[in-house]
Formats: C-alpha cells, sequence, structure tokens
C-alpha cells in the first residue's frame, strides 16, 4: 500500500494513460471561454482546444483550481487511496495561482498534506512527478517523497520554441522574453523556465533553426555521465516532435522519453506551434 498518494495540475501535460497507469491523480485548471467555464483535460481536449483557437475570435483566459477543488481531490484521493498523507505537486508559483490555493486547500483537511512547486511547467513538471511516483511505489514516506521533489525541480531544464510570441504576451506570463517583444512578431523566439519564469534565450529567423537550436541545447545541457529523462512536448506540431525525437535518440539513449500534447491552459499562452523538450538527469 502506498504511504501517499500523488496529484499534480493538469498544466504539468501529464498524458491521461499514464496518469492513469502511474496512480497520479491531476487537479484541472480551468478555461474561461466566453460564457463557458472548461476544465482543462476533462471537458476539453488538446485537440478540442487547438480547434477552438483556430476559429473563435475570442481568446480565452485561464483559472487556477480553487482551494476547495483542492480540498475536494484531497479527500477523495486520501480515501481511495487509504494513504497516510497527501504530495501535490505543482506548476510554478510565478506562472499560477495554482500553488498557492493547494497550500491554502491544506488547511481544509485533517490529514497530512505536502505542496511543493517545482518550479516549471508542462512536461518540466511532469518529469519529476514520474521520478516521485517511482519513490512512493518503491515505499518512501510523504517526507522523503516530497524532499525528492524539492531536489528534482533544481534539476529539470526545459526549452521550447515558438511560433510567436502573441498568446504568451497577451496572457501576460511573457516575463523575461519581454525584451523580444519588438521583433515578436517576426521572429521564432527560443524560450526557456528559469526560476520559476519564462526567460528569453534567443531570437531566431526561422523555424527550421530554432528547431536545430533546440538539439543544440540539449546537447550543450546533457551531462552524459548521468541517466537521462526527456520529455517532448508541441502544441499540435507532431511532426516537429516526431523530428526532435529522432535526433535526439539518434545521438543520446533516454532511460525513459515520453511525448506530450501542450494542453488547453498552456496553449492558451503559447498558442499553436510550440515544440521543445524537458530534460531531468540524475
Amino acid at each position: 500500500m502506498a504511504r501517499f498518494a500523488l496529484i499534480t495540475d493538469s498544466t504539468s501535460d501529464l498524458p491521461p494513460a499514464i496518469a492513469r497507469e502511474r496512480q497520479i491523480h491531476v487537479a484541472p485548471l480551468y478555461i474561461i471561454w466566453g460564457q463557458d467555464s472548461l476544465r482543462d483535460g476533462v471537458d476539453i481536449t488538446p485537440e478540442q482546444f487547438y480547434r477552438r483557437l483556430a476559429i473563435d475570435p475570442v481568446l480565452p483566459t485561464t483559472s487556477q483550481p480553487t482551494p476547495a477543488d483542492f480540498a475536494d481531490l484531497y479527500r477523495q484521493t486520501h480515501a481511495s487511496s487509504d494513504a497516510e498523507g497527501v504530495l501535490v505537486l505543482t506548476i510554478s508559483a510565478d506562472l499560477s495561482g495554482t500553488y498557492a490555493s493547494a497550500v491554502q486547500a491544506r488547511d481544509m483537511v485533517d490529514f497530512p498534506v505536502e505542496v511543493v512547486d517545482l518550479r516549471s511547467v508542462t512536461l518540466g513538471t511532469a518529469m519529476p512527478v514520474l521520478q516521485v511516483a517511482d519513490a512512493r511505489d518503491q515505499g518512501a514516506s510523504l517526507q522523503e517523497a516530497a524532499a525528492l521533489a524539492r531536489s528534482l525541480a533544481n534539476r529539470t531544464h526545459i526549452y521550447f520554441t515558438l511560433d510567436t510570441l502573441e498568446y504568451l504576451h497577451k496572457g501576460g506570463r511573457i516575463g523575461g522574453a519581454k525584451r523580444l517583444i519588438g521583433t515578436a512578431f517576426n521572429i521564432k523566439p527560443v524560450l526557456q523556465i528559469a526560476n520559476g519564469r519564462v526567460e528569453a534565450k534567443e531570437s531566431i529567423r526561422t523555424r527550421k533553426r530554432a528547431l536545430s537550436r533546440l538539439v543544440e541545447l540539449f546537447e550543450e545541457t546533457v551531462d552524459p555521465t548521468k541517466t537521462l529523462y526527456v520529455g517532448l512536448l508541441h502544441g499540435q506540431a507532431p511532426a516537429d516532435a516526431d523530428w526532435l525525437e529522432a535526433e535526439i535518440k539518434a545521438r543520446w539513449q533516454p532511460a525513459q522519453l515520453i511525448k506530450a500534447q501542450v494542453g488547453a491552459v498552456i496553449g492558451v499562452h503559447t498558442g499553436p506551434g510550440a515544440v521543445g523538450f524537458a530534460l531531468l538527469q540524475l
């Protein structure tokens, strides 16, 4: 019997089949689209999101789960798993109020809950979550797993390119990439998550060169003496993600490689065409 139940949020973009298989519970964020309030991954799939984004003149907004949402999920997972407590691993607090909601919800239940800000987003969150799931299955305590999660957050790198900075700018999550705005609509930005925020790495003129730069950044980041855990993300750009996968596999031998579509909440801020990688090295 697991000693704790494991929760992440939907911005991890953890593929649903993997979440089910690994017994990882997902707290959905919300897409506010006109009069619709949609739970990410529950009421709207990534495919449905990108189809609507292409034709709807209204740009949606996003919202974190409420503390009551988290408290309900804590109770459900605690009861169903018969575990002693709950561990929650969230998107960076600098990018979303999700972490704050999860912390507030701790006071609404009468069993132990640990909340860890993984200081990342999308598969930069998912890769540490999967490692913590391994630790849980091997008998780690709630406190041991929380300490592991905090250490993994510092070992995860994520780089990605976008077709445009337009969505990131409109959504207010542009962070340190703000300096690229002057040429935002003429470049293919290469961005990273650093210190929990979106930061500009480089501005590149063509999509092909931006994708090649991702491979170079992987090579610059990788430590060949360590075990590699890789996540490849894309927003309605499967061919580019397949190309990136082939390039990485041709040069390195990841112990784990998962590929996932960027979900609706992150897609609001990145738009279609995002491609990137998350790299965790142990």
